[in-house]
């Protein structure tokens, strides 16, 4: 991958001054040039911050990583019409020229924010000093190689190879650790993930005294007015590092020690009395003009987007023509395919679907991200929730009997009846039902398919069934500005 330092501190002002959210502001009119970016602790703070409102970007998580083209990767919708822009993409046509389009985007994204995590980590001093004091120094650098990591670990799940022996050991992806514009060498999925994990727990040891731990995500204003160590939600936290340590060894197989870290994540953010990230409860999730439908209090790491509506206008509104919209139900306003899917009518998720009327033409609508200016997450895009947690233990456990126990804690937060599977692939099934409920928009279930080498998933056109997934539909190949910089 080709870095261009040149360009990264411009890149970091445009970025970091354009969110108008306040948690992401330091001095909403303070200009810095770039050679003063970073003599205070405050610019430190505004080079982070363009991080994360660069992922926002609908090339990345603002729309392609989450609700858009991954999620029309893993089938989650009825796509039958030619004339839908995802359609070439929910038929695996990598080739087509708009999808290469894409996924180069969404490439040449993330390593441009990877780029920006490693100019900031060169710029962090080797100690806590005056321009960065404690407790700013470890967030500000735990949060920035976490990021690098988070992003890194994307690429190796959409562009990476299935995990098996000869695709582990063979080069695969470069992994971006230094500023300047060398090309990166190709370096095998293994040695990529375990870079993943030594940059995870780099990030943990620095982010061992994250207000999040002791103080919650404390989603408000600080009364000091400096409000850089609240809103843990949508920041790399504490708990996110740990989350997504899960994922990574879950990605190799690595069930024991997954479970191991999962369990030591539960016991720290389910205390009986204080709960770090508490189930939404039913009165918010049915609540009549502000449904919280994004179950936000349960949500471990989230972007802040200020412009989500047009995420939804762009992909769900019944103002979209009916072969533009991602929809369960293409042509008409059918409930059928919704039923089929939650099994008990008194599901809370159920309620993202609804029947909107635009132009006289009325539809079945995914209202996740429909816009409701003051509900709850009425900005957020989650990218890791509790539910995967729970989902992942119950994947992981030794014993049928805990696993169950796992599934059924995310089901009964949910307002539905306990299920009882009586084996473990009976299990798997459940549980591949319930992220699938959990995960709609939000550019999980692709990954999960990937990782569990489904050659058989569930039907997007019609109600119930399984259609044949050929595995290699589950790499991306690299894009043209990739292979071309590594022709000899």
């Amino acid at each position: 991958m080709k870095i261009f330092y040149k360009t990264m501190l411009c890149l970091f002002l445009g970025l970091a001054l354009s969110g108008c959210q306040k948690w992401l502001s330091v001095t909403p009119n303070d200009q810095f040039a770039a050679e003063d970016l970073f003599v205070r602790k405050e610019g430190f703070f505004k080079a982070l911050n363009g991080i994360y409102t660069g992922m926002t970007s609908s090339k990345s998580y603002g729309q392609e990583l989450s609700a858009g083209a991954i999620d029309v990767l893993a089938r989650t919708y009825h796509i039958s019409s030619s004339l839908h822009d995802y359609h070439t993409i929910s038929t695996y046509q990598y080739t087509d020229a708009e999808n290469r389009t894409i996924f180069e985007g969404i490439w040449k994204k993330n390593f441009e924010l990877i780029a920006n995590c490693n100019v900031l980590l060169d710029r962090i001093p080797q100690a806590p000093s005056a321009v960065l004091p404690e407790p700013y120094y470890s967030i500000v650098k735990g949060e920035a190689l976490a990021l690098r990591a988070f992003l890194h670990f994307d690429i190796l799940r959409l562009f990476g190879p299935l995990w098996e022996q000869d695709a582990m050991d063979s080069p695969s992806l470069p992994y971006v650790s230094v500023s300047g514009n060398q090309v990166q060498p190709l370096i095998s999925g293994e040695d990529y993930r375990q870079a993943v994990i030594e940059d995870l727990g780099a990030s943990v040891t620095l982010l061992s005294d994250d207000p999040i731990r002791s103080q919650g995500v404390r989603h408000s204003d600080s009364p000091s007015g400096d409000s850089f160590l609240y809103y843990r939600q949508y920041r790399m936290n504490y708990f996110a590092v740990k989350a997504l340590l899960c994922r990574a060894h879950l990605w190799a197989g690595e069930k024991s020690k997954t479970f191991e870290l999962v369990e030591e994540f539960l016991k720290e953010t389910q205390q009986t009395n204080q709960a770090i990230f508490p189930f939404t409860s039913g009165s918010a999730a049915v609540h009549t003009t502000l449904p919280d439908r994004l179950f936000s209090t349960e949500v471990i790491f989230s972007l802040f987007v200020n412009s989500r509506s047009d995420v939804y206008n762009a992909l769900f509104s019944s103002s979209l023509a009916r072969e533009k919209r991602l929809s369960f139900d293409m042509t008409g306003t059918s409930f059928d395919r919704v039923a089929a899917l939650y099994d008990d009518q008194n599901d809370y998720r159920r309620r993202i679907w609804q029947i909107r009327t635009d132009n006289n033409l009325p539809a079945l609508v995914n209202a996740k991200y429909e816009p409701i200016a003051d509900a709850p997450g009425a900005h957020m895009i989650p990218l890791i929730r509790m539910s995967e947690m729970l989902l992942m233990a119950a994947e992981t456990s030794a014993s049928l009997e805990q696993g169950v126990a796992y599934l059924n804690q995310v089901r009964r937060n949910r307002n539905c009846i306990d299920l009882k599977p009586d084996s473990q692939d009976a299990l798997f099934r459940a549980i591949v039902d319930e992220f699938r409920k959990e995960t709609i928009a939000e550019g999980q279930l692709f990954f999960f398919y990937k990782r569990n080498r489904l050659e058989s998933i569930p039907r997007a056109d019609r109600l119930t069934g399984s259609a044949a997934m050929l595995l290699p539909n589950y790499v991306v190949p690299l894009p043209e500005s990739e292979t071309s910089i590594r022709i000899n």
